[in-house]
Formats: structure tokens, sequence, C-alpha cells
């Protein structure tokens, strides 16, 4: 496995070894774990913009959205476990002059 070298300042390098030896586990242990995590958080952050993206483009593409309000109702319905009909996409414009 290559090694990777981080050079920490005296007082972070001293809490991690507080803290790794607090989980009883190594100061490497610790920073593989945090590293992972952080990697995790990043590429799920990546995952969440681009599906937002692909949804903005599928709306672009088609002009044809869910209604907030009805949507909120559905999701109301379907929590306190009531059947409910999932809104059907409409215009865009339809959408905005509901609204308006």
């Amino acid at each position: 496995m290559p090694n990777l070298s981080v050079k920490l300042d005296e007082a972070t390098r001293n809490r991690l070894l507080a803290v790794a030896a607090d989980q009883g586990i190594t100061p490497h242990a610790f920073m593989v774990k945090a590293i992972g995590a952080e990697l995790a958080q990043a590429e799920a952050e990546a995952a969440f913009v681009a599906r937002a993206l692909a949804a903005r483009a599928q709306v672009i593409a088609t002009g044809q959205v869910i209604d907030g309000s009805a949507f909120a109702d559905y999701l109301r319905c379907r929590v306190r476990g009531h059947p409910a009909p999932r809104p059907s996409a409409e215009a865009i414009a339809e959408c905005v002059e509901t609204r308006a």
C-alpha cells in the first residue's frame, strides 16, 4: 500500500493522539477512518448535486413539474398510512398560474 504523508501542527497532532487513544485505536487507524468518512460525505454530496442537475435538466427538457403543495399533501397522507394517488406532472406554466 502506498504511503501518504500528512504534516500536522503540534496541537492537532496532540488532539489526534488523545482522541485515537480514547477510542482505543492507533492514530493511523483514526486518520484512515476520518478520511473514509469525509470521502463518503463528499461523494454523497456530489451524487446529490448530480441528481438535482439531472432533475433540472428534465424539467427544462419536458416543461413538466409536480406542484409542491400537491406533493406535500400526498406525502402527508402517505406518512399517516393513508393511500393516496401520487400527483401527476403538469406543465410548469399551469403550476405557476395556479399559484399566482
